[in-house]
């Protein structure tokens, strides 16, 4: 058998100097469970509020009397 004259060398896998980005956590709404980057997607937060100002004002009117 002939021997090669070079030697055979492993392909090793070279250092990536890539910039990798922050881990972006990536939440689900905790009411519709649509993914987004907020705990609560903008629509239900709306929602929310919407809620609590409309039972605000019937407390108010409510207990509001002569």
């Amino acid at each position: 058998m002939a021997k090669p004259d070079k030697k055979k060398t492993e392909a090793k896998p070279e250092k990536k100097t890539e910039e990798t980005k922050p881990f972006e956590e990536r939440h689900h709404c905790l009411i519709c469970g649509k993914p987004g980057p907020e705990t609560i997607c903008e629509r239900c937060k709306l929602v929310v509020q919407a809620e609590a100002l409309a039972e605000k004002r019937k407390v108010e009117k409510g207990s509001g009397g002569p």
